[in-house]
């Protein structure tokens, strides 16, 4: 997936987020061998020490070379003070063993009072906010592209009036927009927004985000008639479907595994296409519902999803 930002990104991508334990070593090794290249970490996951010792075995033994693997890594809430952010960075690439990260993004828009715990709270059980603004926390991330700790930088979770925040100041344009969009989330009008910008964009839980909770009055996307029928015209699985879908919507998409099997099959999306007829089916599915709602980073200021109606 080539863009107009010279950033060249595999199309799809393993996301690590909940893979704990002998899963990340299952799953990445399984990955590496079937031939994906992108794999998607943050430091909210707390596995990019093991994700590194499995990469660095791979890199060692020769069987891959690091420049054949896109390392994307994420800036937590709790280091957005521009004195904190090369750090955070710095740590991350320390721990999955490499020199350098192929994209770093800014995980979130949203400040939180410098902690050792993720989500800092008082005695009430209320989130500690700091009113560090997003545009220093993304100057600071730029320095690291001049100081060669990544390549390109991006950002996640944010809305159209943040990415305009950040391009209106921004020296070093963002390189990536990852947000939540499925069939039955697409989030069309902001991937509109971000491409009209010149942003390409990564799709996380492109599969409806499965191992979540959903509404009982929402169907899941891989429960959703149309999947199972779409599945049966062209003789694939309801996942490849979906993650199908996302590609000839023009987006990268993500999502985890651990099984080799489902890997396997997830990789073989590139040998059809699912007709403009269907096309259009698919986008009038549209009665899903967000699943990560970054419920507590609520009140603060720059909570991105305040005006959610897509």
């Amino acid at each position: 997936l080539k863009t107009v930002n010279g950033l060249q990104i595999p199309a799809i991508g393993l996301g690590t987020f909940k893979l704990k334990g002998v899963d990340i070593s299952t799953a990445l090794n399984a990955a590496l061998e079937l031939g994906y290249r992108h794999i998607d970490c943050a430091h909210l996951y707390d596995n990019e020490a093991e994700i590194g010792e499995c990469l660095s075995l791979w890199i060692k033994s020769g069987r891959i070379k690091r420049e054949e693997l896109f390392i994307t890594s994420k800036l937590w809430n709790t280091f957005h003070h521009p004195d904190l952010v090369k750090s955070a960075c710095e740590t991350s690439v320390k721990r999955l063993q490499v020199d350098y990260l192929d994209l770093y993004l800014m995980h979130w828009p949203v400040a939180c009072q410098p902690s050792d715990s993720k989500v800092p709270r008082d005695s009430n059980r209320n989130t500690l906010f700091d009113n560090v603004d997003l545009v220093d926390t993304w100057k600071a991330i730029e320095v690291l592209v001049d100081q060669g700790l990544c390549k390109h930088i991006g950002m996640s979770n944010f809305n159209t009036k943040q990415i305009d925040k950040v391009l209106s100041a921004c020296r070093i344009k963002p390189a990536m927009l990852q947000i939540e969009s499925s069939a039955t989330f697409p989030n069309q009008k902001l991937i509109d927004f971000a491409h009209f910008k010149g942003i390409p964009v990564t799709a996380y839980s492109p599969l409806g985000s499965p191992y979540l909770h959903f509404r009982s009055d929402v169907v899941p996307l891989m429960k959703q008639p149309i999947i199972w029928e779409l599945a049966m015209k062209y003789n694939k699985t309801p996942a490849q479907i979906a993650l199908r879908y996302g590609i000839q919507r023009g987006l990268c998409v993500i999502f985890k595994s651990k099984t080799p099997e489902r890997l396997a099959e997830n990789l073989q999306i590139f040998d059809f296409e699912i007709s403009e007829e269907d096309m259009k089916r698919l986008n009038e599915i549209k009665n899903g519902c967000r699943t990560l709602k970054g419920a507590a980073l609520r009140g603060h200021p720059e909570y991105p999803f305040v005006e959610d109606s897509s």
